[in-house]
């Protein structure tokens, strides 16, 4: 009975309020931009036309009807709004809190209005939307407790320097989006299968170990103690850069998924698409070896008289990790998580 006691609810409730603050503001964030992000999809789903005559070039051209355009080129327009946006913003402002905001929300707005017009479209809009909103909201977050990233200080300094970054963002977006858009220009597609079951499976893989690694991450830091140190925990524990892993994982799966759609209908097509996985890869290599960015030089000169970091660095795989030794990482997370709830809920 004491339990359900109402006089013990605001204590209790209280409690677990201070406790999870933080991810209830970023939960609201992310429940902000999912609605949003279905609304659009939404609104993409028009009726179909009650003209008897199809939109053809020669009716268009007439102005009798108006032709969608292609989802290349769709994409482009939307990656491209955006990014000038968040440009035009850091000339404005300097900040840094917009840019995983708008670089990777971009890629929700993308999704969203071109959900193509077969099953296997749909379901990877669905996917990117899912991955592009929760990490913008993760990112948004963060950027609002941190104010800047000290790794683009000397980049967005100048306006050239913001033009090459915000440049740079849409290339990403729409190189990594090549799968998406290019199937769903396709309407008829094999039907979804043992392939498709094996796409969701991996996407779940990658998505689960990039939130792991975030909010690991971003949990190690919050805690005083750790101060000066690296994170070597959970799954980073067996990768350096476990995020890095987890977004190849997932826009592998997309790729497998929208694969079988353009080797039936557009052989070139599908061989186009593999630069998305093949730049992903190129740019993580890159990142993290210290060819692109300066990520690597400022966590040497932050961590590198520690013995133990460069004991990590040799003999922790640089991206991809041992699978069994990952999905423990993530089964022993989910574990703590669980028994953390329990916790708070305890009377």
């Amino acid at each position: 009975h004491k339990q359900l006691d109402p006089e013990h609810l605001p204590l209790r409730v209280g409690r677990v309020a201070v406790r999870s603050r933080g991810a209830g503001e970023m939960s609201k964030v992310f429940r902000l931009a999912a609605v949003v992000w279905v609304g659009v999809v939404v609104a993409q789903q028009q009726p179909p036309r009650r003209s008897r005559a199809p939109c053809t070039k020669k009716r268009a051209a007439r102005g009798l009807c108006v032709m969608p355009a292609p989802p290349l080129l769709s994409t482009a327009k939307t990656l491209g709004s955006l990014n000038a946006i968040g440009f035009g913003i850091s000339l404005a402002t300097g900040s840094h809190v917009h840019l995983d905001l708008i670089g990777t929300g971009a890629f929700t707005v993308a999704a969203a209005t071109t959900p193509g017009r077969n099953v296997r479209s749909v379901l990877s809009s669905c996917l990117i939307g899912t991955w592009a909103t929760r990490l913008a909201s993760f990112l948004f977050y963060r950027a609002t407790k941190t104010g800047h990233d000290g790794r683009l200080e000397e980049t967005l300094g100048t306006p050239s320097g913001a033009f090459g970054f915000w440049l740079i963002s849409f290339a990403w977006g729409w190189l990594t989006m090549l799968p998406h858009t290019l199937a769903a220009a396709h309407k008829k597609t094999p039907p979804l299968g043992s392939g498709a079951v094996a796409a969701c499976v991996l996407y779940v893989l990658g998505l689960a170990t990039e939130i792991a690694a975030d909010v690991q991450k971003w949990q190690f830091k919050q805690n005083p103690a750790n101060r000066g140190k690296f994170c070597d925990l959970g799954v980073w524990k067996v990768s350096q850069h476990p995020n890095y892993f987890g977004n190849l994982c997932l826009w592998s799966a997309i790729w497998c998924l929208n694969a079988p759609t353009l080797a039936r209908k557009a052989p070139l097509a599908l061989l186009a698409s593999t630069a998305s996985p093949l730049f992903l890869a190129a740019l993580f290599f890159g990142q993290s070896t210290g060819l692109i960015g300066p990520a690597l030089d400022l966590a040497d000169q932050k961590y590198g008289h520690l013995a133990g970091y460069q004991a990590y660095k040799a003999h922790t795989p640089l991206i991809v990790p041992d699978l069994f030794k990952l999905l423990r990482a993530l089964a022993a997370m989910m574990a703590v998580g669980h028994s953390s709830m329990s916790d708070h809920y305890k009377v």
